[in-house]
């Protein structure tokens, strides 16, 4: 950017020397002694056009000063043009012909002379090529500041992307650690709630002589209930029907889920039903036709409220929301 400005500057600069209608291509002062030379390079004539005029200006003029215009070859383009009669030390070379004007913009131009003090050259331009420089240049500018904004914009819309990229990237950081927070509490509650319930289990059961390797056996009885066994969608299973299916007291079944399984009887339960509805609403070739209520009472729910807020409660999701994802898996 600072480059662009840079260029743009160079040409005001320009522009502004050719609205003056003179353009300096040699700044002095010098001595010329005995038909000294001075060579100005073709660049310097960049600009020159047919009509425009060629300035020398010369102090310390004497009657035996000399002055010629001459090309690369040493031949003489003005010859006389300084002859000891010129008052205010200035001499020109109109550039009249296209051969002239090839010459100078090809090979350049040699002022020769002796026994005067070269101060500058100028070139004096017509109007018509003023014109048509500085519009020139005014296109050349208006073009560098049009290609410098667009750069500007782009710079800033990828600046702006990349904000934009950081601050989601922050938002998600800020989200995981909220969810770990939340994470961390509710299963610091659990545990703690564990804890109790352990506890206060311990104290219930400090009499029983319920011993390790009979609730070994039990729990294995237990759970082949309720993973292999259909009676746990019956909605009158409880826990007298558990006892009975495993071959044990109501007293022993419920030690060993307390202390085995660390939970209540109706949290196991609950567990398993509705773990057996996600799969019951997952299988679209089977149960796609069925309603909430009718999957809910096929796993042990006599109630729509119950089911909705158990099945909620477990897996995050409605059982109408989780439907809905199973139906658009199979779409």
């Amino acid at each position: 950017m600072k480059r662009l400005l840079s260029i743009i500057l160079t040409l005001l600069t320009a522009l502004a020397t050719m609205a003056g209608n003179v353009e300096e291509i040699y700044k002095g002062p010098r001595q010329i002694g005995d038909w000294d030379a001075i060579e100005l390079t073709s660049i310097k004539f960049h600009n020159l056009q047919l009509g425009d005029t060629i300035y020398v200006y010369a102090s310390g003029i004497t009657p035996e000063s000399k002055g010629a215009f001459q090309n690369h070859e040493w031949k003489t383009l003005a010859p006389d043009i300084l002859n000891g009669q010129t008052i205010n030390g200035d001499f020109e070379m109109i550039v009249h012909t296209q051969e002239v004007l090839d010459e100078l913009k090809r090979y350049g131009l040699k002022i020769r002379g002796c026994h005067y003090v070269l101060n500058h050259v100028v070139i004096k331009h017509t109007d018509n090529q003023i014109r048509t420089i500085i519009t020139t240049a005014t296109c050349i500018v208006l073009l560098v500041i049009i290609v410098a904004f667009t750069l500007l914009l782009r710079k800033n819309r990828q600046l702006a992307r990349a904000n934009r990229s950081i601050y989601k990237a922050n938002l998600g950081v800020i989200a995981a650690a909220d969810r770990e927070r939340q994470m961390r509490t509710r299963y610091e509650g659990e545990i703690a709630a564990w804890r109790e319930m352990m506890q206060a289990t311990n104290k219930k059961y400090q009499n029983s002589t319920l011993g390790d390797d009979d609730k070994a056996a039990l729990t294995d009885r237990i759970l082949r209930v309720f993973e292999n066994g259909k009676d746990i969608f019956e909605s009158d299973f409880d826990m007298n029907r558990l006892a009975e299916l495993v071959g044990s007291t109501y007293k022993n079944v419920s030690q060993t889920v307390n202390e085995q399984l660390g939970k209540n009887f109706n949290q196991v339960l609950n567990e398993y039903r509705i773990k057996e509805a996600c799969r019951r609403l997952n299988d679209q070739a089977t149960y796609g036709n069925y309603t909430i209520e009718a999957i809910g009472e096929s796993v042990g729910y006599g109630s729509r409220s119950t089911f909705v807020t158990q099945f909620k409660s477990l897996t995050g999701l409605t059982p109408s929301e989780f439907q809905n994802q199973a139906r658009n898996k199979t779409d």
